[in-house]
């Protein structure tokens, strides 16, 4: 199992990441790396078309977790916290152009449905990224490398493009992150001290996780942080860290030879009755019959 990027744990500001679009451009194209300033847990009140092209990690949307891996691609919502972390193996470990982000606004996007009738069709898609969609398949496919070209494309083929991604992911299959409770402008929890705890979540999943060593280290209370952490995820800090942890038994069962008792190790549970019940009630099955209805589709 790999060990994880460090993270250091502090208090701060919120966390809002301010799009500077260039006045001649109706949204904003870049590439980046992780890590890097803006890969963290962040919200802004434009839409954001997020794809990851190098490693694997979990990532966060409101109040989803999920494992992605190259290829994920999730069109985000205007507020939304999100955040994806790589599993790398060194603290000085650099993934080159891991991101490629296509952010715009949501009134001009508005303004465009309104005056060309013809992009009615966004509209459905365009409410569902209130909860951060993940897009799959073929179609998935496609857009992400026509979303990758962009780079070497003039200002005005580069919106020619957007509008026919943004079409063509707009029939395609995807999926709803964030659950149907999850309301954005009322979770206020994008904060430097959120991304530093779900940094540290995803660096020591597989360890002793105590709520009142990391409420210590924030300057907390363990009942203050307990109701800090809640508002900020939608779950309790033991719920959460339990669900991160059958996210990466999930991966395990399916891509490697281990047992189900050393999956249930290697993830931090430190009793396997209990590491079968939590997994049962999170994903409606045992382990065993995880592992071959998943086997049996591939």
């Amino acid at each position: 199992m790999n060990t994880f990027q460090s993270c250091d744990i502090g208090l701060g500001e919120p966390i809002y990441e301010s799009i500077c679009v260039d006045p001649k451009c109706s949204f904003y194209w870049h590439c980046h790396d992780f890590p890097h300033e803006i890969a963290r847990w962040n919200y802004h009140p434009e839409y954001e078309l997020h794809l990851i092209r190098e490693s694997c990690g979990n990532y966060f949307v409101g109040d989803y977790m999920g494992r992605f891996q190259a290829g994920n691609l999730v069109l985000i919502g205007p507020n939304v916290p999100h955040a994806w972390y790589s599993d790398i193996e060194h603290d000085w470990e650099l993934i080159e152009g891991r991101d490629v982000v296509l952010q715009f606004s949501g009134g001009w996007i508005e303004n465009m449905v309104a005056l060309c009738p013809e992009l009615r069709c966004l509209i459905p898609l365009l409410k569902d990224a209130s909860r951060g969609v993940e897009f799959c398949g073929q179609e998935s496919e496609e857009c992400a490398r026509m979303l990758i070209e962009m780079e070497g494309y003039d200002d005005s083929a580069r919106l020619l493009t957007m509008l026919t991604i943004l079409r063509r992911l707009s029939r395609s299959q995807y999926i709803l992150l964030a659950s149907p409770e999850y309301d954005a402008t009322e979770q206020g929890a994008a904060t430097e001290m959120v991304d530093a705890a779900l940094c540290h979540i995803h660096n020591h999943f597989n360890e002793e996780l105590k709520m009142s060593s990391l409420a210590s280290s924030f300057g907390m209370t363990p009942s203050s942080f307990s109701r800090f952490f809640k508002n900020a995820t939608g779950d309790t800090f033991v719920a959460f860290v339990r669900r991160i942890r059958i996210i990466h038994a999930c991966r395990l069962l399916v891509e490697s030879d281990h047992s189900i008792a050393e999956i249930c190790f290697m993830v931090g549970f430190n009793n396997l009755s209990n590491f079968n019940r939590h997994f049962r009630t999170l994903k409606g099955m045992t382990p065993r019959e995880y592992q071959h209805s998943v086997r049996e589709i591939k």
